[in-house]
């Protein structure tokens, strides 16, 4: 059984903020929806992410 890192979480939130704050950056700069793929998947995973750690038990 896989136990519990924060490490690994920080690193994990870390990557999500750098894709979401990327996908902005590229959205602003180059004006095509393109960009909105990497800032919802970003914002995806980060719900998954705040799920499986503070979600209801």
């Amino acid at each position: 059984m896989l136990g519990w890192s924060w490490p690994a979480f920080f690193v994990y939130v870390f990557a999500l903020v750098f894709m979401v704050l990327g996908g902005f950056v590229g959205l602003l700069e180059s004006r095509h929806p393109a960009f909105l793929a990497p800032i919802l998947l970003g914002l995806f995973f980060f719900y998954i992410c705040w799920e499986v750690s503070v979600g209801n038990d």
